[in-house]
């Protein structure tokens, strides 16, 4: 835990060099396997599309499918016509589990699944007394806790998904929680992160959808917890509170959201010009939600959330570049050190007037000096040293003498 700690302040350190010489915003990363800290910029105006299609189930009027709400035969049809109109990914915030076996409609449904580069499903999960097991494609979206920085112990816990999947869908479909069925929801926020205990974070399916906008897998994210969720090395920043909510800010909510497609329009022919976004792009993300009267009691979220998502998707900081630094040789920071212990020693041996002149002039101008020298090494060489030993060495020694001094005086 020191160690850690040790690290991290090593690695703010270096953004304040960093800073000092630029002027910038940086995001730090510590590899601790390889002593390597990177550093990123990133641009607050963001404004990546993610063109992301709603495809609504109504009650089906026309009887163009087998059941209402629909089977799992009928999901089959729909995403079967979905990959061939050119769309990739897809989303499922409907309940996907039938009162039946593994049969042949579900092993098609997970056959069709399997057609889309990347698919995802939304269930909700609670915490109760005795702790059942992860599913497995809930397990497949798991945030190891080497990924997270902070204090996780405020984020919702939970340790059961009580709506099981019942589709075999293979490693490339992800899950990620509609809701935590143990909290009553947040007005005005967007659920993220939640700790299912003793196994690490699962996302929202919220967090998942833009997982799979920036085509960013869980292994890629980093938790700042109380902070913000960093997607990869060139994805979005997003702010987080420190219950794994994010804000709605209204200014970021746009009108401007694509005409949905209904679910019976893709069994028949569709005019090219209605898959065409307000961008006038062609989506190949598909948002699965049902808006029928009956079919809707099979929705895991709120309509109005999906389509908080679908805007803020747009508006979240990006990444913009960065840099990987490797420490210098342990034997740099031994001479570092050595040459500031001296250098305080020496300091100890003066009168005591000078002895506060000379740490004075040290705090103002020496450890100033000591961050334009890692600023330098930074930029030349590539290189980071560890400020936090000599800095520690410098304030253990003054502190000695003043201590020293007293317990003379009180004698």
């Amino acid at each position: 835990m020191t160690s850690n700690w040790v690290k991290q302040l090593d690695a703010s350190l270096v953004m304040i060099a960093m800073s000092y010489q630029y002027g910038e915003q940086f995001v730090s990363e510590v590899n601790d396997e390889s002593n390597t800290i990177t550093i990123g910029s990133f641009n607050k105006l963001g404004g990546q599309k993610n063109h992301l299609r709603s495809i609504h189930i109504t009650d089906d009027p026309e009887k163009i499918f087998e059941q209402s709400p629909p089977s799992a035969l009928d999901y089959a049809v729909i995403l079967t016509a979905l990959h061939k109109h050119g769309f990739r990914d897809v989303i499922l915030t409907n309940h996907l589990n039938w009162n039946q076996s593994q049969g042949l409609e579900t092993l098609g449904l997970g056959r069709q699944l399997g057609l889309f580069e990347h698919s995802a499903i939304a269930m909700p999960v609670t915490r109760v007394a005795t702790a059942q097991p992860m599913p497995e494609v809930l397990q497949r979206s798991l945030i190891s806790m080497s990924q997270v920085a902070g204090n996780y112990r405020q984020l919702p816990m939970v340790n059961h998904a009580p709506v099981t999947f019942a589709v075999e869908s293979g490693k490339h479909t992800l899950a990620g929680f509609s809701e935590v069925e143990s909290i009553p929801p947040t007005e005005g926020k967007i659920p993220l992160l939640a700790y299912w205990h003793d196994q690490g974070l699962i996302p929202s399916i919220d967090l998942v959808t833009l997982m799979i906008a920036h085509k960013v897998n869980p292994s890629d994210l980093r938790v700042k917890c109380n902070d913000h969720i960093r997607l990869g090395k060139r994805g979005p920043i997003i702010p987080i509170d420190q219950h794994g909510y994010t804000p709605i800010p209204e200014s970021l909510i746009s009108n401007e959201i694509t005409v949905p497609l209904v679910a019976d329009q893709l069994i028949s022919p569709i005019e090219k010009n209605e898959y065409f976004d307000q961008f006038g792009q062609v989506p190949t993300m598909a948002l699965i939600h049902a808006v029928g009267e009956k079919s809707s009691k099979t929705n895991t979220l709120s309509a109005d959330r999906i389509t908080n998502l679908i805007s803020l998707s747009q508006h979240y900081p990006i990444t913009a570049t960065s840099a990987s630094f490797s420490r210098l040789p342990w034997f740099a920071s031994i001479i570092l050190l050595i040459d500031v212990a001296l250098l305080s020693f020496w300091f100890g041996e003066l009168t005591r007037g000078k002895r506060h002149l000379a740490y004075s002039l040290a705090a103002f101008k020496i450890i100033p000096l000591l961050f334009e020298f890692l600023a330098t090494l930074l930029y030349l060489s590539k290189h980071w040293l560890s400020l936090s030993a000599p800095l520690a060495a410098f304030i253990t020694v003054w502190a000695c003498h003043v201590f020293r001094r007293q317990a003379k005086h009180h004698h």
